[in-house]
């Protein structure tokens, strides 16, 4: 992993030799190349012509593959196409956009004419649905299905930033663009003031994120959505399930190999637009004269201009390689892969490695029995930078980083310091080991019955190390103390599931009853410590023996939970036209207490599919057409490990009598009556295709009401605890109207898929009640809260005064309500209560961080040889707080808005005069941005070298091509990106550069190579 030493100037290196970080990109490209010569020997030459199958003509761009390897080619011009087959024997699979999959053997045959139909391949293909699958003309619930290729179109080490913009209803917004960092996902809204995470399965494995994945991993990804579809999942579906399936090896199939590798570079995507060292002089000496003071800066300013955001930010290499080897024989199947991706950051001094090895096997011990395992190992190793975004932004212009004599430069007027100093004299190090996967044995019995077994583990110890030197800047920006700090956290979660699963096809009848029960168990423990007067800078001392012992500090919590859970699930399908499904889980937790420690969650779902009714046969435009409709109620227990138990705390003590009294007092009270949050929701959708398949959409509306959240209660503080008992109090409703539309086409030889998606969002707090009816959030230093949460308002909804303008004249002031000490220059308040006077009693809701529209756009084209594809993702409605605007303590730097201000008669009716806290800092509309935007977040233009040029070079297929990532940024914000998370979601949409990295724009380049 990750290693670094100090070079003669003072600037941290990767100690790695070269040819060690090049060999470790290229080992698996190495490996390839051994097998290439064994790979391409005795194969069969295959020729052949693809038309449509409704108009004869000549379809060029056809995908001819050789089902289950990588081995294809395209269609020429003319529909023609020429491919080498390793056995005659195998089976050619032909795809196009727009058309249905067509897979034709050999049997021998060296020339053959094929024609495509166009098809309603929508409701024709498989949908993973929680322990089964089903053809998604008989899915009565909400589901989105994604391919594995489409996660593999954003460089970025996060499979949930990749699918961004991809899903209606689903909310991804990247944490931050720190280097490996991860996304937050809402889907269809918040319906929870706790965690409204959703659930992941991977492989059957349930597990709470799929940071540990490599995308090229990933065969396909279906998003579960309505009650109907996630209640099997029972409280851990409450926010929504993302179940991600694998790839996996083919049987009687030899061993194909294939390697994906791209390097590129990372730039700042949108920088914030701050005043120069000019404007800034101009600014605080007039801010000095508003103060009453003396202007520090001397008319028409010529020192030294810093552009504090092209001192530290800088253009960062990342690479990404990709080795897999898969087949089988008719017995065996496996898949193995290998991948290591290499992220520097925008910011010095951070990085992210990753390295990941998954073992995809399946065992046929006989015709009714099969074994496997799906194994995922993983090592990371990260650097961390320390949070200079604050600094960065108010440092001011008029200082240069560094001395003549290369010491750092003190910032005076500003209160965050030197960034480049803080940067160079961090030093944060991390790092996990995590291993995911299961084992599972098949047993068919009785023809119809089908019983599994899977036991699956979640292991992951993680590890931190900071160290800082001794330095110093300036009397408030300096360390006397070298120091050094550890800690250690094993994470662990155990999976046993078992079901029993029992089909029964009759015309006109299709039955599957399923039933099961499942246990998880989940244990976390943490340690650390610091100590300081480190024997040295050395990384090789970056331990707590090397530091003095006097004045260590250390800690050690743990915490654990277990839950038991029964299922039950029957699809019924009648005359291929009329669906039911049914289900019920059971789940026990034991976050609650024995009276409430069980939750039941039903389901019930229809579906009528239109077209196979007599009275459709005649409407020829339409294609496929089916009615859904569902409800059901889940639970949510994501509000920690111990509400019903009181906590203590330890290492209170103090000195009595000449002895050390050791003492402990609770941190919080038990609630041994709280139950689970219930969340009940509709659905109603059609899914339906026209024109044979070349139009096809879906629509859902949803209502979704969560009743019994639990909230904390406020208690007498003569209680005595820090944190206040949660209660079952709050009630949250979402409700909106999401949709998909795709378009297939042709136009001459240019093929191309364009989708559409998008959805609104409702939210309202519908009672907290038990003693909350207001939770307020969103605290700014200096401004205090700027969100309030009550009923008949979204979650944590703006809270602040109305802004009327801006005051010109003292008459203006004398003949309006005010606060008090207004001049002129400083904001008009609107007098909401019309007393005369503005005070408390005038602040309202100003805003929502909640957005009403999300969406997402996607187009692939494909013309000849060459494939490109563009995605985008937006919102819009929402507000953000621009919270770092309003944090001014004195001199801080200033963003070019502050341009505009008052500064006389009629000069600004928005921007008011220059001050530095007070009447102007309130929390008010002025805060307030359009948080709407409008993201390229992916772009591609590939090349598929031709079979007869490829096969020279000794492969099977070979294809070339540029990505980007996060391209283009269409805001009106003026911070790094609207695109903002916090640590929960009354604090939703503040920016206090909390963000704590800027997102980075990707340019890549790239090869994949099969053989």
């Amino acid at each position: 992993m990750r290693s670094e030493v100090r070079n003669t100037s003072g600037e941290w290196r990767d100690a790695r030799p070269a040819s060690r970080r090049w060999a470790i990109g290229l080992l698996p490209a190495l490996l390839a190349v051994l097998v290439v010569v064994p790979a391409a020997a005795q194969q069969t030459r295959v020729v052949g012509s693809v038309t449509s199958g409704e108009s004869g003509q000549a379809l060029a761009g056809v995908n001819v593959m050789v089902k289950g390897t990588p081995i294809g080619t395209l269609t020429n011009a003319t529909g023609r196409f020429t491919l080498q087959v390793p056995s005659p024997n195998d089976t050619l699979v032909f795809a196009l956009i727009g058309f249905a999959d067509l897979e034709e053997p050999l049997n021998g045959r060296t020339t053959l004419t094929v024609a495509l139909d166009v098809s309603a391949v929508a409701l024709a293909e498989i949908v993973v649905t929680g322990y089964g699958t089903q053809q998604r003309r008989d899915v009565t619930g909400s589901v989105s299905s994604l391919d594995g290729s489409e996660v593999t179109e954003m460089a970025t080490p996060s499979v949930v930033q990749s699918l961004q913009g991809k899903v209606a209803g689903m909310q991804v917004t990247p944490i931050s663009g720190e280097p490996g960092a991860d996304a937050i996902v809402r889907i269809r809204g918040v319906g929870t003031l706790n965690d409204a995470s959703p659930l992941y399965v991977v492989d059957g494995m349930l597990v709470d994120d799929i940071q540990f994945l490599s995308a090229h991993d990933v065969q396909s990804v279906d998003v579960l959505k309505d009650a109907s579809a996630t209640a099997i999942y029972g409280s851990r579906g409450a926010n929504g399930v993302i179940i991600i399936t694998t790839k996996r090896g083919v049987e009687s199939r030899r061993t194909t190999y294939r390697l994906n590798a791209y390097a590129g570079t990372q730039s700042v995507l949108n920088p914030i637009d701050m005043v120069n060292a000019q404007q800034y002089a101009e600014l605080i000496n007039e801010l000095e004269a508003n103060l009453g003071g003396t202007p520090p800066f001397p008319t028409g300013y010529t020192g030294p201009d810093t552009d504090w955001q092209d001192e530290i930010f800088e253009s960062a290499p990342i690479q990404n390689v990709q080795f897999t080897a898969s087949g089988g024989t008719d017995r065996i199947t496996y898949y193995f892969s290998a991948n290591y991706i290499d992220q520097s950051g925008v910011i010095p001094h951070s990085a992210f490695e990753r390295m990941t090895v998954r073992l995809n096997n399946d065992y046929a011990l006989s015709p009714a029995i099969k074994i496997g395992h799906n194994l995922n190992f993983t090592a990371t190793d990260d650097q961390r930078p320390p949070n200079v975004l604050g600094s960065i932004y108010h440092a001011e212009p008029t200082v240069a980083p560094r001395n003549d004599d290369g010491t750092f430069n003190e910032i005076s007027r500003a209160t965050t310091g030197n960034p480049a100093a803080s940067v160079f004299y961090t030093n944060n190090r991390g790092g996990a080991q995590r291993m995911v996967g299961n084992v599972y044995g098949e047993a068919t019995f009785l023809d119809n019955f089908l019983f599994r077994s899977s036991f699956g583990l979640d292991y992951e110890r993680t590890n931190f190390r900071s160290f800082v030197p001794v330095f110093y800047v300036s009397a408030t920006q300096q360390n006397v103390e070298s120091n050094v700090g550890i800690r250690f956290e094993n994470t662990d979660s155990w999976l046993w599931e078992n079901t029993l699963t029992w089909n029964y096809l009759a015309d006109p009848h299709r039955l599957t009853v399923l039933g099961g029960i499942t246990a998880q168990s989940f244990y976390n423990e943490d340690f650390g410590g610091s100590r300081v007067n480190v024997a040295g800078d050395d990384p090789s001392l970056w331990y707590l023996n090397a530091a003095a012992a006097e004045g260590s500090t250390n800690f050690n919590s743990a915490s654990d939970w277990r839950m038991l859970s029964y299922l039950f699930r029957t699809n019924y399908t009648l005359m291929d036209r009329y669906l039911f499904t049914g289900s019920m889980r059971v789940d026990g937790s034991s976050r609650f207490g024995e009276t409430n420690r069980y939750g039941y969650f039903p389901s019930l779902a229809v579906g009528w599919d239109l077209a196979q009714e007599s009275f459709m046969a005649d409407m020829d435009a339409v294609s496929a057409l089916k009615l859904r409709a569902s409800w059901g109620k889940i639970g949510n227990d994501k509000i920690g490990s111990y509400p019903a138990v009181a906590l203590i705390t330890g290492n209170l003590n103090y000195p009595l009598g000449g002895e050390l009294r050791y003492g402990a007092a609770p941190i919080s009270l038990a609630n041994p009556d709280v139950r689970w949050e219930e969340t009940g929701q509709y659905n109603i959708g059609v899914d339906a295709a026209f024109w044979g398949g070349r139009v096809q959409t879906t629509v859902d509306y949803y209502n979704r009401t969560t009743e019994g959240i639990l909230v904390r209660v406020p208690i007498p503080s003569y209680v005595g605890v820090n944190q206040q008992p949660f209660v079952n109090a709050a009630e949250v409703r979402n409700k909106g109207l999401e949709g998909l539309v795709t378009w297939f086409g042709q136009v001459g030889p240019l093929n191309l898929e364009l989708s559409a998606n998008g959805a609104t969002i409702d939210n309202e707090v519908l009672a907290l009640g038990q003693g909350r009816e207001e939770i307020f959030g969103g605290a700014v230093a200096g401004m205090g809260f700027t969100t309030r949460t009550v009923p008949g308002e979204p979650i944590g909804a703006y809270w602040g005064y109305r802004v009327e303008g801006v005051f010109q004249t003292p008459e203006e002031i004398a003949s309006s309500p005010i606060r008090g000490g207004e001049q002129p220059g400083d904001l008009r308040y609107a007098d909401l209560n019309g007393d005369g006077v503005i005070n408390a009693e005038d602040m309202t809701f100003i805003g929502s961080p909640i957005p009403d529209v999300i969406y997402g756009f996607d187009a692939d084209l494909r013309l000849g040889a060459f494939d490109m594809g563009i995605g985008f993702s937006g919102q819009s409605g929402n507000e953000v707080l621009n919270a770092k605007k309003a944090r001014r303590f004195h001199a801080e730097n200033f963003e070019v808005s502050y341009l505009d201000r008052w500064n006389g008669v009629g000069t600004s009716n928005w921007e008011p005069r220059i001050t530095s806290a007070g009447h102007n800092y309130q929390p008010s509309e002025r805060w307030l941005e359009d948080g709407s935007f409008l993201k390229l977040h992916s772009a591609r233009l590939g090349y598929r070298v031709p079979q007869e040029l490829s096969q020279r070079m000794g492969v099977d297929l070979a294809r070339l091509y540029v990505s980007g990532t996060s391209l283009f940024l269409w805001t009106d914000y003026s911070g790094y990106t609207p695109e903002l998370t916090s640590g929960t979601v009354i604090n939703s949409g503040l920016d206090q550069l909390n963000v704590l990295y800027p997102p980075a724009r990707i340019v890549t380049v790239g090869v994949d190579l099969s053989f």
